[in-house]
C-alpha cells in the first residue's frame, strides 16, 4: 500500500481542523453542553470543568454524590437560587466537591452539602478526580472550548437520550395513600470514622473562616414514604450542633405534601421529581443572623 503524499496528509489535517472549528462554532452558537456523561468519570469531568470555567463563582452551589447530580442548574431558573451550580459527582462524596471549590479564587456565598455519603471515607478515585483539575487537559479546556468534556458528541447524545428517558416533562406523583406520610422503620446509625470527622471539621472551619455559609441537605434516595427517626445522632447532627449549621430535610418536605418521589433506578430521582426537589430547596430561607 502506498503511503499518502505530503499533500494528501496536509489536506487531511486541514479538513480535520475545519471540521473541529465548525463543531466548536456550532456548539457555541447553539449553546450545546452535555450535562451527563456516558461514564462516571466523564460525568464528573463535565461538572467540574463547567464549574471551574464559569466567569465568576455562583452564589449557591450544591455538592454531593450522583443524587445531587440530578438537580440540574436549569431546574432553579426563576427561583431564589437562580444561577445555581451543581457539583454532584457520580460515585464520589461531598468532600471532593468542596475541595474542588478551592481551585477557584472566588467562592460561593452558600454551599449546600448533600448528607447521603457524608460519612464515607476518602478513596483513590476521589483523589484522581482532584488531580485531574490540575492536568494539562483541564488547562487546555480553559482556552479551547472544543476539548471540553461537555462538547463531546457522545456526551451530548447521551445527555439528550437521558433527558428523554428520565421524563423531565412528566408531572409530580401526588397520592392520598396514608402510608406515604407514615414514618418508616428507624434508621440505624453506625459510629463515625474519627478521620472522616476530623476532615469534616477542618473543611467546615475553613469555609466559615472564608465567609461561606454551609447548609446540610437530605435528598430523597429511594424512599417511597416518610423516613423513620434515627436510632442515634449521625455525623450531620453533630456538625449542626458544633458549627450551628442549618439542615434541610427535603425527603420530609416531599411526604408532608402528600407527594411521592419517583426514581429512574430505585435510587436516583427522575427528571420531574428532581425538578420538584430543586424547587423545594429554593423555598428554604436562611434565618436572620
Amino acid at each position: 500500500m502506498m503511503r499518502p503524499t505530503s499533500r494528501t496528509a496536509l489536506r487531511i489535517v486541514l479538513a480535520t481542523a475545519a471540521l473541529a472549528l465548525a463543531w466548536q462554532t456550532l456548539t457555541s452558537v447553539l449553546g450545546w453542553k452535555a450535562q451527563f456523561g456516558e461514564s462516571n468519570y466523564m460525568a464528573n469531568r463535565i461538572r467540574l470543568e463547567e464549574y471551574l470555567l464559569l466567569p465568576a463563582a455562583p452564589r449557591n452551589v450544591l455538592v454531593g454524590s450522583s443524587l445531587s447530580g440530578r438537580l440540574l442548574p436549569e431546574f432553579f431558573a426563576g427561583t431564589s437560587l437562580e444561577g445555581f451550580s451543581t457539583l454532584g459527582l457520580d460515585g464520589s462524596i461531598p468532600l471532593v466537591g468542596l475541595e474542588a471549590l478551592a481551585h477557584r479564587a472566588d467562592l460561593p456565598s452558600t454551599v449546600f452539602i448533600e448528607t447521603y455519603l457524608l460519612e464515607k471515607p476518602w478513596s483513590r478515585n476521589d483523589q484522581m478526580l482532584l488531580d485531574g483539575l490540575v492536568s494539562p487537559g483541564t488547562a487546555l479546556a480553559r482556552k479551547v472550548p472544543l476539548v471540553r468534556a461537555s462538547r463531546r458528541p457522545s456526551s451530548l447524545l447521551y445527555s439528550a437520550m437521558k433527558a428523554r428517558r428520565d421524563g423531565a416533562g412528566a408531572s409530580v406523583l401526588v397520592t392520598n395513600d396514608p402510608s406515604v406520610r407514615e414514618p418508616g422503620p428507624a434508621v440505624e446509625v453506625s459510629p463515625s470514622d474519627p478521620q472522616v470527622v476530623e476532615r469534616w471539621r477542618g473543611m467546615l472551619k475553613s469555609l466559615a473562616d472564608r465567609g461561606v455559609r454551609a447548609v446540610l441537605v437530605d435528598l430523597p434516595s429511594g424512599e417511597v414514604r416518610m423516613p423513620g427517626g434515627r436510632t442515634a445522632p449521625d455525623l450531620a447532627d453533630a456538625m449542626v450542633r458544633e458549627f450551628g449549621l442549618a439542615r434541610v430535610d427535603l425527603r420530609r418536605s416531599w411526604f408532608e405534601r402528600g407527594w411521592k418521589p419517583t426514581y429512574t433506578d430505585g435510587r436516583h430521582l427522575d427528571g420531574a421529581s428532581a425538578k420538584a426537589t430543586a424547587r423545594m430547596l429554593a423555598e428554604w430561607k436562611p434565618r436572620r443572623e
